[in-house]
């Protein structure tokens, strides 16, 4: 069994144990697999994941999400030919660009949540609040990024931005503003990350 790491079209070799499995103008990237365990351990995640930032250093790339496991050689090419239209503009895509996550959460909860609102009216406008101060958030950084998916969750704002390489500092610059004029509110931007919310559609 071979794990594959990531998809990408740039030519250049990776250093072993990866292999580069070309086909039809893409690459597979990618390496035995470990041995088999019934649930994946904490140091086989970071090693992927290790290995997928690695990459990325040098390339434009797809990352594939750990644990992606084909029998051989010859099954990770027919895998990616069978969808390399779709992966070939998903690549471009996400091309010269990186992912950057950013959570966002009230630091008084009282202040924005609508749990324990006394009445109804009050549940509206706690919950109206809590949207407007997602929004404020949200719209700038969207504007600044390529891309971004926002995640249904508990928190204010969860949300994923594809941001063009040249404009990474340009974005955290604009995370750390907004913190600053949204006092209320705690906002942890992590990243650069591959584009894993990017790479399917």
């Amino acid at each position: 069994m071979i794990e594959v790491f990531a998809i990408t079209d740039d030519p250049a070799p990776p250093d072993p144990p990866l292999r580069a499995i070309r086909c039809d103008g893409l690459t597979a990237l990618c390496a035995p697999a470990g041995p088999a365990e019934s649930e994946p351990t904490v140091d086989a995640l970071w090693h992927h994941e290790e290995v997928v930032e690695t990459l990325m250093e040098d390339r434009d790339l797809l990352p594939v999400r750990f644990g992606t496991l084909v029998s051989d050689e010859a099954a990770a090419a027919r895998a990616v030919i069978e969808r390399r239209e779709e992966l070939a503009t998903r690549l471009d895509h996400v091309r010269g660009a990186v992912e950057f996550a950013v959570r966002a959460h009230p630091r008084a909860p009282e202040d924005i949540e609508p749990q324990g609102a006394d009445s109804g009216i009050d549940y509206m406008r706690a919950k109206a609040r809590r949207v407007e101060a997602a929004r404020l958030l949200h719209e700038p950084l969207a504007f600044l990024a390529r891309d971004c998916v926002v995640r249904p969750g508990p928190e204010l704002l969860s949300a994923a931005y594809l941001v063009d390489r040249e404009a990474v500092d340009g974005f955290v610059a604009l995370v750390r503003r907004l913190e600053r004029a949204h006092p209320g509110l705690h906002v942890l931007c992590t990243g650069p990350w591959p584009p894993y919310s990017f790479a399917e559609s």
